[in-house]
């Protein structure tokens, strides 16, 4: 049985805000309301993707952990022509990024070149080449040997990739190469905890993406009448089931500081049997193999 501990600790902030009452028209009121609720949704939308790990920090506390770079994980670029759907293409934008990522963390040179040829033809697909033009290649090619500019030149092209999305209007194909980005990931971890049964490091990473898990179902739930969207929403959601097995336990826990302030917060307790582990490692595989081939 595997014992994880997460330490939580919750900080209430108190407020108070008066707006002065202005009286409006009911045009004007509706006009109030729907700004209001878009603004709402951009900034659940924005939280929530702020509590999904990227794939640069799954792949470098894995890095950190032990991992060495196998040649076998990534996608194959020669897949890179086969996506013609907007899921497909959104799905597999994500798998490369975090292929490209991971070739990057471990100072892959080749294969960072790989990688980076099969984003900048998965943006022409998805008709973002203005995201990943020839100005970011350049960039790239320049700092090639440069692991830390190259993960930060990668995480800004993507964050503008989104902005860019989401500027378009298509928010839901940025949701999709979140959990493309996020399924490679875990992929990538659950194949390194098969060749490293013993690292708790490892496991732990895989059973902290239930808390990850929930909130990447909270982002594509408002994408689902778009097409392809339904069905990314229900493997994820049968994907949740098995990692609701996850046993989850809670004590109130404190710490101080050197300041002598006093922190209290949770003390959540992890626990995953050998049993299902092994269930999370062959489901992520096969939801992985069904995005990529």
């Amino acid at each position: 049985m595997i014992r994880i501990i997460i330490a939580v600790t919750s900080v209430l902030f108190l407020y108070s805000c008066e707006e002065e009452k202005k009286e409006t028209t009911p045009e004007a009121e509706a006009t109030i309301e729907s700004t209001k609720k878009h603004e709402e949704r951009t900034e659940k939308i924005e939280n929530i993707i702020y509590n999904i790990p990227s794939p640069t920090e799954t792949v470098s506390i894995l890095k950190r952990a032990g991992a060495k770079y196998v040649f076998e994980f990534p996608n194959d670029p020669l897949n890179v022509e086969n996506y013609q759907t907007t899921a497909q293409k959104g799905l597999n934008m994500g798998v490369y990024g975090a292929d490209l990522t991971y070739a990057t963390v471990f100072n892959k040179t080749t294969e960072t070149s790989f990688y980076l040829n099969c984003v900048t033809k998965m943006g022409k697909k998805l008709n973002v080449e203005n995201v990943f033009n020839e100005r970011v290649n350049e960039r790239i090619q320049d700092n090639v040997d440069n692991r830390d500019s190259m993960q930060v030149i990668i995480n800004e092209t993507f964050w503008e990739l989104d902005a860019y999305l989401k500027e378009q209007e298509r928010e839901n194909v940025s949701a999709l190469i979140i959990v493309g980005g996020w399924i490679e990931s875990l992929y990538i971890a659950t194949q390194f905890v098969k060749l490293n049964p013993e690292n708790l490091e490892m496991k732990q990473r895989v059973a902290e993406q239930k808390y990850s898990l929930k909130n990447l179902i909270g982002l594509v739930k408002g994408y689902e009448s778009k097409a392809g969207m339904e069905d990314v929403f229900n493997t994820l959601d049968e994907l949740k089931s098995i990692f609701d097995e996850i046993i989850e336990t809670k004590e109130k826990a404190s710490s101080q500081n050197n300041s002598d302030v006093i922190m209290i917060g949770n003390k959540i307790t992890l626990e995953m049997s050998d049993e299902l582990l092994k269930k999370i490692i062959v489901r992520v595989e096969e939801i992985r193999n069904e995005i990529v081939n």
